[in-house]
């Protein structure tokens, strides 16, 4: 019984070992699910995906960076593809901020560009407004005004940034340039013209 009592605790070690090793291995039991259908293609694995770009412009924004990029994610054991567009902002000497906009969500973006340009103080009878639009992957674009001061801005943001950055009326315009022409471009690769 005695002999048998030492090789009872080295089992009971053992096994208490490999059940520490195989939860450690364990990183992320919950993983969030891709906001985007070209994320959702780049997380493909054991296939080769070809992810093509075409810088559309850039805009200078305060003292940072916002650049607009098309984008065609190709996964090739099925030719499935995907479009859109990475919306990329360097600040100062960090690296790029960029945020992934499906195709499908342009339209509803330009459009809302469209209806920030235009707005005015009879959106509420109230001092103040916060009006904004965010896209499947976080990126935000806002209209904000206040009586007080009588002025109305536009701001926009990644999904990571904790504070967004004003554009004037003029830099939203030229966003919006940006944005239309990704769109063409994406447009004509589409339909192969």
């Amino acid at each position: 019984m005695t002999m048998c009592k030492p090789k009872m605790i080295l089992i009971a070690i053992v096994l208490s070992c490999l059940s520490a090793a195989s939860r450690a291995q364990v990183t992320n039991i919950n993983p969030t699910a891709p906001a985007t259908r070209l994320e959702a293609l780049e997380t493909n694995v054991g296939v080769v995906i070809i992810m093509g770009t075409t810088p559309a412009g850039s805009i200078s924004v305060n003292a940072a960076v916002v650049s607009v990029t098309c984008k065609e994610d190709t996964d090739t054991s099925t030719n499935q593809k995907e479009y859109g567009i990475l919306v990329g902002i360097r600040q100062g000497g960090q690296p790029e901020d960029g945020t992934v906009i499906d195709y499908d969500e342009l339209e509803s973006l330009v459009n809302t560009i469209d209806y920030f340009s235009k707005i005015d103080w009879t959106v509420t009878p109230l001092t103040g407004f916060d009006a904004f639009y965010v896209t499947k992957a976080g990126f935000r674009i806002a209209a904000f005004g206040s009586k007080h001061n009588g002025t109305i801005q536009f701001a926009m943001r990644s999904n990571s940034m904790s504070k967004g950055m004003v554009l004037s009326a003029e830099q939203l315009a030229q966003f919006k340039g940006l944005i239309v022409s990704a769109q063409h471009k994406l447009d004509s690769i589409r339909t192969g013209r």
